[in-house]
């Protein structure tokens, strides 16, 4: 599978930060794998940079005051003060992979421009006025490890960092005395760049410590799927780092919101073929599928009550003891033009199989029918069992992925009768109308409403690892 970009700024967080900031577990394989390559990383970057320049855009520069000597006037004080950072641009941020170590931020050739006050006073000789500095050549490099804290959750810290700035001017107006200044600008500016050089790594791993990392550590480990479900994505080893890509392995596992029990069964080890065409690929094994119909199966929700009242008025089938006639005469007989109630469900789990054209089972279900008294009360008729191949075809739309399942023909096998035993196959053409126009239809809105969705993703195709 693989995604575009949309809504940039959530997909810029998201396609990070889901890989590296969810909770690390015991070693098994994952259901879900997710690579985000470097030309993930690149539009990441970009996106980053918005957030970042705020921050340096805020930065608190402390007023700045000295004395100075000049020939023939003597000693005198000044001060700078009000600074405020006006513009920090950035031509060229790049992420990069550090194989086993994490990604490192490097950042060239980007400039600041400061504005302020200033003032000078010689004895009873004083002046003000304005000043523009101007910084040039500004460079920083710094390196971002991850790994985990004892709580499994993940870590991200700033292991080092360094800065660079190639030159500093200032500029002053505002009072005929301002050339004062300019005869010792080389000493303000050496100070102010010094001052400079000092807070920008500092503001960069506070915004690792104080802002990405505490983001991190609020991500959630679940999400819910429905009423009924939720998906486990959390990662069951530190994220790993190529010279190609950053990739993070994730249980993707359904479970049923009423008991967090184990899966019976372990994931198969995928092989994902690398692509570095696509910003973010992720590989889905069939055991997130198995996990998903397992859940279900487990809530006992696996089933569907059907009544005449739901059929349409001209359909072609309609449950009522009438048409038990052919081969059950005396349920006919005994109760006359009473309503049928069909009880379909799925008792056993069927495992899905991943082929070339989707997923593939061989469900054994079974149907219970009963007739329906004035009162509503119910009596037990014929139990039915049903095999049948089914697939399940994953497509994208817009930013989820949904389901659509097909059903072959329903084999019928009476299990049990308590009005003796008839020719199934009289059923076969009923059942398998009411499969069709009624049961499926429910499953695929259900497979769509409670398909995976990615409010922060456009998913543009979709692949499913063997």
């Amino acid at each position: 599978m693989a995604w575009g970009p949309d809504n940039v700024r959530k997909w810029s967080s998201l396609a990070l930060l889901a890989i590296v900031g969810t909770a690390l577990t015991a070693a098994t394989d994952p259901g879900f794998v997710a690579r985000i390559s470097q030309k993930g990383l690149d539009f990441v970057c970009q996106e980053s940079m918005v957030e970042l320049q705020k921050e340096l855009l805020a930065i608190s520069i402390p007023d700045f005051s000295g004395d100075f000597k000049i020939k023939h006037l003597g000693k005198g004080t000044y001060e700078f003060y009000s600074m405020a950072v006006e513009g920090f641009h950035i031509p060229d941020p790049q992420i990069k992979l550090l194989p086993s170590d994490g990604l490192q931020l490097s950042i060239t050739s980007a400039s600041i421009k400061i504005s302020g006050r200033w003032k000078y006073r010689k004895n009873i000789l004083k002046a003000s006025g304005n000043f523009q500095l101007s910084i040039q050549g500004v460079s920083i490099i710094a390196d971002l490890i991850l790994g985990n804290d004892p709580s499994g959750r993940i870590t991200i810290t700033c292991s080092t960092c360094d800065s660079h700035i190639n030159s500093v001017r200032i500029k002053v107006s505002g009072s005929m005395l301002g050339w004062l200044i300019q005869l010792f600008h080389r000493k303000i500016e050496t100070s102010l760049k010094k001052t400079i050089y000092k807070k920008i790594c500092k503001i960069v791993r506070n915004s690792v410590s104080a802002k990405l990392q505490p983001y991190v550590k609020t991500l959630p480990v679940v999400a819910k799927v429905d009423d009924i479900t939720s998906i486990d994505y959390s990662l069951l080893a530190p994220p790993m780092t190529t010279d190609k890509f950053l990739e993070g392995q994730l249980r993707g596992e359904f479970f049923w919101r009423g008991h967090h029990g184990p899966f019976p069964a372990v994931p198969p080890v995928m092989n994902i073929l690398p692509n570095n065409n696509y910003m973010v690929c992720m590989g889905i094994s069939d055991y997130f599928f198995n996990t998903a119909e397992f859940a279900y199966q487990e809530s006992e929700t696996l089933k569907i009550t059907l009544r005449d009242q739901l059929l349409a008025k001209d359909a072609r089938y309609h449950l009522n003891t009438d048409f038990l006639k052919t081969f059950l005469p005396e349920v006919a007989k005994k109760f006359p033009s009473m309503g049928l109630q069909l009880l379909i469900s799925a008792p056993l789990f069927a495992h899905l199989n991943i082929q070339p054209s989707g997923l593939s089972l061989s469900p054994n279900l079974e149907t219970r029918a009963f007739v329906v008294l004035p009162n509503s009360s119910l009596i037990p008729l014929f139990l039915l069992g049903m095999k049948t191949n089914a697939s399940l075809e994953v497509n994208a739309m817009k930013n989820r992925l949904i389901g659509e399942m097909k059903l072959g023909r329903l084999l019928l096998e009476l299990k049990q009768s308590n009005f003796g035993s008839f020719k199934v196959e009289l059923l076969e053409d009923v059942i398998n109308y009411l499969m069709s126009t009624m049961v499926l239809p429910k499953i695929n809105a259900a497979c769509e409403v409670g398909a995976v969705e990615c409010d922060s993703f456009k998913v543009v195709e979709t692949s499913i690892c063997p």
